[in-house]
């Protein structure tokens, strides 16, 4: 069973929030079809990146970057066309953001 909570749902213990890096593994895995992850990612509440080191391109303690999508593409859980669908649905085209939320700065 997929223990993973969806984004927006409480996470698994007080103040945790849904992994990105656990949903991305779930997709890789066959367990969420692509609209379903592109969706889900392109509304995904990003984290600013803490800590960042240049021997360590990927923040290991935090689950909720772009440079965890980012590490997914590098590992082949999704593809090029999968993060450029996200990108233009986080970006939006002439009329907005898919969702139709705010542009995002």
């Amino acid at each position: 069973m997929n223990d993973t909570p969806a984004p927006g749902e409480p996470g698994p213990g007080p103040g945790q929030t849904p992994s990105l890096r656990a949903f991305l593994g779930l997709y890789a895995a066959g367990f969420v079809d692509r609209e379903q992850m592109i969706a889900t990612v392109a509304a995904w509440p990003f984290e600013t990146e803490e800590g960042m080191d240049e021997g360590h391109p990927e923040p290991t303690h935090q689950d909720n970057t772009l440079s965890v999508l980012a590490a997914a593409r590098l590992l082949g859980q999704v593809t090029r066309e999968d993060v450029e669908e996200i990108q233009r649905r986080i970006d939006g085209g002439p009329d907005g953001p898919a969702d139709g939320a705010a542009r995002r700065p």
